[in-house]
């Protein structure tokens, strides 16, 4: 699993936007799209990939976001956290 947590998202509104895949690819299920304001909570995936899409209209030059990841992988006892 691959928990996702944003520290920031800042973009330009209705036209900047990150997007969250539950999978590898932009044809797996949408998690989640933002534009101005971050989830309060982790974004998780349901298996070992999570795929990040970036997309502007480069009209306006200004936001910003950040993110932190952690992969959990299971040892059969439960999830462990791996810092990437």
């Amino acid at each position: 699993m691959v928990s996702v947590t944003f520290d920031e998202v800042d973009l330009e509104r209705g036209f900047d936007f990150l997007s969250l895949y539950d999978g590898s690819s932009e044809n797996s299920a949408l998690l989640g799209r933002f534009d101005t304001t971050a989830p309060t909570s982790a974004i998780r995936s349901t298996g070992s990939s999570l795929f990040v899409v970036f997309r502007s209209d480069h009209s306006v030059n200004t936001g910003r976001f950040a993110l932190n990841w952690e992969f959990f992988s299971q040892d059969g006892k439960g999830w462990l956290a791996e810092k990437v």
